[in-house]
């Protein structure tokens, strides 16, 4: 019997008939608002899974580049580091030759890939945006998709040009971050 109202659930969120995602449902009371409609936001993990399992079974890239791909609203942003042009264009062939990616950002560097201590900084200037964002009144950071790399991070999402500056002004003033990008498709 408890199936039935996540059939329902999933049924509704799978032709958009919902504003709002519920996650984890009454348990934790948490919304998570996102103005893509259900089946964009599978597409958006699809093509990510797709082009990341590309850069993974190309030996070199998989050995001499660092690469990451992150999809919102079919919007592909491509981060890392590559050695050369070379692979650097490569990756982002791969990424163009997905015929769901409307378009691309291809923020790769040219240098050697960063280590994992700065990858695990990384991370952790993520967590640090996510959790002030989340805590700005008024400010939908749920809608928000926020990426770090080498300190540089990274705001996509569909939002008003209000939301927008509250996030780029919050993020911002984090410990650790050295340039925010604002890579936002506006609703208004």
């Amino acid at each position: 019997m408890k199936k039935i109202p996540v059939i329902i659930l999933l049924i509704l969120t799978l032709q958009g008939c919902l504003p709002a995602i519920f996650v984890a449902g009454a348990a934790t009371g948490v919304i998570i608002y996102d103005h893509r409609n259900a089946k964009t936001m599978f597409e958006d993990r699809d093509i990510t899974f797709q082009i990341q399992h590309r850069f993974d079974n190309d030996k070199e890239l998989r050995n001499k580049a660092h690469l990451s791909i992150t999809t919102f609203n079919h919007i592909a942003l491509l981060l890392g580091q590559a050695p050369n042009d070379e692979l650097r264009n490569r990756a982002e062939a791969i990424v163009k030759s997905n015929s769901k990616v409307k378009m691309l950002y291809n923020e790769v560097t040219i240098e050697k890939p960063i280590s994992d201590m700065a990858r695990a900084n990384d991370a952790w200037i993520t967590t640090k945006v996510k959790t002030i964002l989340a805590t700005v009144p008024g400010l939908n950071s749920s809608s928000l998709k926020i990426v770090t790399e080498n300190k540089v991070v990274y705001l996509m999402g569909l939002t008003t040009r209000t939301q927008a500056q509250l996030a780029t002004d919050k993020t911002r003033t984090v410990a650790g971050v050295k340039k925010v990008v604002k890579l936002f498709e506006y609703l208004n």
